[in-house]
Order: structure tokens, then sequence, then C-alpha cells
């Protein structure tokens, strides 16, 4: 039997473009089988694939805390951070910052969820630090046990109905009421800016969930003695009422001082 070679040639090349077709389209290397950039580290026998919070970590955090968090003249290291404090971070939008040495302030996330969750997972891997506590708020809370601690804790410079106030050297100690409450208990574990960070044989896991709840009965329940000057504290709220007390006083002794030299006139 005799082949023609041109034929053979042909049945060849098109076998060739079928292969390739396949690999295009449906093989290993097709576009829709490669994991999105940035995470994916090497391709083919022995593949790495990077976590999903590099690709964000390298765009928003590398500049400042450096590769792998080791810190750089710009921002401290992330090594011994932990989920707790790049959670916190995170979520009260205080990271990232706009600028590096910018004052570090609360403002309103810029990542979603899956994104923190992302980031939060992938920092928490340069070193040991403390976990995100598991803050429960529910009816079973001691309110009695988490004013205690509270005021034990956190009064002095948060105020005594949670309200924020000045700490000295320019520091200010932010409200508390509209903080949620796993954050709440991120904040203690951590110590944020000039706040001391307390662990657990100072606060326990139970309290930090009293806490909480003791935070959130403040912001849902008016207080019970009446008109308030903000909730700032006794010291200040009595200082207020002193200074109301003497103005009405001085209004009233003025107004019967005018009535006797309006009697004498007659």
């Amino acid at each position: 039997m005799v082949f023609d070679r041109r034929a053979i040639g042909g049945l060849a090349t098109l076998a060739m473009l079928a292969a390739l077709g396949w690999v295009v389209t449906v093989g290993p290397l097709a576009p829709g089988s490669l994991p999105a950039s940035g995470s994916i580290a090497a391709v083919g026998p022995g593949q790495v694939i990077a976590p999903p919070g590099l690709a964000l970590y390298e765009t928003s955090c590398a500049a400042c805390h450096g590769p792998q968090g080791v810190g750089t003249a710009y921002g401290p290291a992330l090594t011994d951070s932990g989920a707790a404090s790049v959670d916190f971070m995170l979520r009260t939008g205080r990271m990232p910052q706009p600028a590096p040495g910018e004052p570090v302030r609360r403002g309103h996330p810029i990542y979603s969820e899956a994104e923190i969750q992302a980031l939060v997972a992938y920092v928490a891997s340069f070193g040991n630090g403390p976990p995100i506590p598991g803050v429960q708020v529910n009816g079973s809370a001691d309110l009695a046990a988490g004013r205690a601690a509270y005021v034990a804790t956190c009064a002095a410079c948060h105020g005594a109905a949670g309200s924020g106030d000045a700490v000295g050297g320019g520091a200010f100690a932010p409200p508390l009421l509209d903080t949620a409450p796993t954050q709440v208990g991120e904040a203690i574990r951590i110590g944020p800016g000039v706040m001391p960070n307390f662990n657990s044989s100072q606060v326990s896991d139970q309290d930090l969930s009293s806490i909480a709840a003791y935070l959130q009965y403040l912001k849902l329940h008016a207080a019970p003695g009446g008109l308030s000057a903000g909730g700032v504290g006794p010291v200040a709220e009595g200082y207020v009422g002193w200074l109301v007390y003497l103005a009405g006083l001085l209004l009233v002794t003025r107004w019967i001082e005018r009535r006797r030299q309006r009697s004498d006139r007659e």
C-alpha cells in the first residue's frame, strides 16, 4: 500500500493543531484554569499556591510593614501582631493609613469581609500573637461582673459611661458604646495606641464577654439618675450640677431683691 507523503503531513499537522487547541482550551494552561494574579507562586510539578491575602498585603501593607511583616522605617513589625491586632485595625478602619506617619484614627473599613479574613489569616501566619477572642454577648451575660470589670479596667480612661475622655499627653481614649463586642475584646487583648494590653490572667475571657455586654447595656438604656452631662463621670457632672445650682440661686436672689426694692418704692 502506497501512502501519499503530503496526506501524511496534512494529517500530522491537523493532529498537532487539535492537541494545541485542547491544551489552550481545556488543558492545565487554559486561561480560566489559572488562579488569579498574585495567588500563584509557581506553576508545574509541585505547584505552590500562595495565601489569598498575599496580593492584598503586598499592595496595601508591605510598603510600610515590610515583606513578611519584618517592619520598616515607616511602620512597625507585624511578626507578633496576631490575628486579633490585624482584625481590630482593619475592622475599625485604622488601617491602612493614607500616608505613613499620620495619626491612627478610627474610620470606616475599606475592605470586604472576605478580604479582611484573608489579610488576617496571612498576617497572623508571620508569628505568634493573640488570636481573635471569642466574645459572646447574650442574655446570660453577667452585667454586674461586667460593670465591676469595666470600672476596674476601663473607666479611668474611657469614662464611667464609656463616652471617652482625654488621658493626657495629647492622647484620647475613644468612646466605646458603638464598638462591636469582638473589637472590645480585641482592644483589651492587644492594647492599641497608648492603651495597655491585658492578658487572660488579668482579664479573663469570661470578663471580656461581660464587659462587652455591659457596654451594650449602657448604649441601650438611659442613665437612671436623670439628666446627665454627657455621661462624662460623677466628678465632672458634679461640677456642672453645682454651676447650675449656683446660677439658679443667683437668679432667685436677684429676683427677690428686685421685688423688695419695688415694694419699698410703693
